[in-house]
């Protein structure tokens, strides 16, 4: 993902000529999301398509400081931040 992030920004995920082509759109920076793990404010929402399916669409939502917290079919159930003391 890059580092600067904005609505309406598309990105590659996957980039194999003729292969796959998996790309990735910013569609929303705050999402809110009730996880098994918490609550997650300011959510980045993404809208994934590939060449491989035609058609097909995939959220991905992250959370700052954590990252990817749920997909289609997985929601995070349990994060640990390290000890930066």
């Amino acid at each position: 993902m890059p580092d600067k992030v904005e609505v309406g920004l598309k990105y590659y995920q996957e980039l194999a000529k003729g292969i796959d082509e998996g790309r990735a759109e910013i569609v929303s920076l705050d999402e809110v999301m009730d996880t098994p793990a918490g609550k997650f404010q300011q959510v980045l929402k993404t809208e994934e398509t590939t060449t491989l399916e035609p058609g097909e669409k995939e959220y991905k939502f992250y959370a700052p400081g954590i990252g990817l917290i749920q997909d289609d079919t997985l929601k995070l159930a349990k994060y640990e931040l390290p000890n930066t003391s």
